[in-house]
């Protein structure tokens, strides 16, 4: 451990019924939120509940955070946690208004202002997940396959899109946070890889960014408003992104 961070105690007793009681119910308004969604779908209702019930599965994951109290695997790793929560929950709330409201767009004020937040998160994990970045004195060449493979398909999926992401406004933001993600997600992925973190907690942030990865891209694809595509895209990206705030929240406990 590094000067400065606190060995947290394994999560046991009360505490650990709260955070499955915050998970239980994270989960069942996930599962309202994405019946809902292909409801509107599939029968055109036009409900507003997902909109403004998905920044509450955000909600209740910043609670688990909040109260992990001496269970945090850290001090340093549920500070920066918790710095990117706070920035997560704020975007996912402007997200929802430029669905919701009518009039706005996905190249317009709130939408940029929510996807500078979310590169702040990003920034803050990519912090948190880098461990102090020391593994990149023995980098190998070798090991290079990991960061090829997830930037490389990004840039795949950014150059056939191209045309529909300059359209749209996103010729900036797009590569920029694009950029981003993908740092989060190569890095979460070499805390598996060099065992970082224990076990639990390594495969969870792993698990979280690819999900995040998979959220940006499905996002990208619906905000591209490719018709039937894009409505089915939207009907996913909470799938993705539901379960990254999850398991972002509970990387940050100690679990054996």
């Amino acid at each position: 451990m590094s000067n400065g961070q606190l060995q947290g105690a394994v999560l046991q007793g009360a505490r650990r019924i709260w955070v499955f009681a915050l998970l239980g119910a994270t989960l069942l308004l996930a599962g309202s939120v994405f019946g809902v969604d292909w409801t509107n779908y599939f029968y055109g209702t036009g409900s507003l509940y997902p909109a403004i019930a998905k920044p509450g599965i955000t909600l209740l994951s910043m609670i688990i955070v909040l109260i992990a109290g001496r269970y945090a695997l850290e001090r340093k790793d549920w500070t920066l946690l918790l710095l990117a929560f706070c920035c997560m929950l704020p975007t996912d709330i402007l997200m929802s208004v430029v669905v919701a409201v009518p009039g706005m767009t996905v190249g317009g004020l709130t939408f940029m202002i929510g996807g500078v937040l979310s590169i702040i998160a990003h920034i803050f994990l990519i912090i948190r997940v880098g461990r102090g970045f020391g593994y990149f004195k023995s980098f190998k060449l070798a090991e290079i396959w990991l960061p090829v493979l997830i930037y490389g398909s990004a840039v795949v999926v950014m150059l056939v899109l191209w045309n529909d992401v300059v359209r749209v406004g996103h010729a900036v933001i797009g590569p920029a946070y694009t950029a981003f993600f993908c740092t989060t997600t190569w890095l979460a992925w070499e805390t598996v890889r060099r065992k970082l973190y224990p076990a639990p907690n390594a495969w969870m942030v792993a698990i979280a960014a690819t999900c995040w990865y998979a959220t940006e891209i499905t996002g990208e694809v619906y905000n591209l408003g490719l018709g039937n595509i894009s409505q089915v895209m939207f009907c996913l990206v909470w799938v993705f992104y539901g379960t990254n705030v999850v398991l972002w929240a509970l990387s940050g406990y100690r679990w054996k």
